[in-house]
């Protein structure tokens, strides 16, 4: 009967320290939440970098295709033109109005302001019975309450802000005038600093001559 208890007990003994050795060390817990916590933060930092490459690319990609769209457009409504009512010769303006059989159109740069994207907007006044009055007041005069076609994609978040633009006319001798439209394009106003630092401005220039 005694063996008998003599050889539970060492059993029972044998299978504590087999529970005991089966666990793990506090020691040996610390240094797994250490490797998981050095490796998520690598997988984070990969993602983030993957994540902002990607939206860069397609920010670049709405800038360059919103300043080809805007080119194109006014290339050939200005190609088209008669007359251009101002700026005037050699000096740079925010804005550019043209006339084409009576018919007159203004482009002309709406700056950014905080979360409003900068743009560049198109309208067509209309010429009242004092034609003078009219053109002395077409180009300063901005506050017309016409409809306005915005050329460039306002939308803060997936669209570009014009951070500058000017036109210039340029008169040749023995040539019809010629305009050179130059603007700046930018991520929109909402897009996150730390995307929009990493995208330089893009410039977009073109010489347009009347026919």
């Amino acid at each position: 009967m005694k063996k008998n208890y003599i050889t539970r007990s060492k059993n029972l003994a044998s299978h504590q320290r087999w529970e005991v050795k089966k666990g793990f060390t506090l020691v040996e817990i610390l240094v797994v939440m250490a490797i998981m916590a050095v490796v998520g933060t690598i997988m984070v930092a990969i993602f983030t970098n993957t994540l902002r490459g990607s939206n860069k690319s397609q920010i670049l990609a709405v800038i360059k295709q919103n300043g080809q769209s805007v080119l194109e457009d006014m290339n050939r409504v200005i190609r088209g033109a008669d007359d251009i009512i101002c700026p005037q010769s050699g000096s740079p303006s925010d804005t550019l109005v043209i006339a084409k059989e009576g018919i007159y159109t203004r482009f002309r740069f709406i700056p950014p302001s905080g979360n409003i994207n900068g743009s560049i907007n198109q309208d067509s006044p209309v010429a009242g019975s004092d034609l003078t009055a009219f053109l002395n007041s077409v180009c300063t005069d901005l506050l017309d309450p016409l409809a306005t076609a915005v050329l460039t994609d306002t939308n803060p978040q997936s669209g570009v802000s014009v951070d500058s633009a000017t036109f210039t006319r340029n008169k040749q001798s023995g040539f019809e005038d010629n305009v050179t439209v130059s603007f700046i394009l930018k991520p929109g106003a909402g897009i996150p600093p730390a995307v929009s630092s990493q995208i330089d401005p893009v410039v977009f220039q073109t010489t347009v001559q009347l026919r």
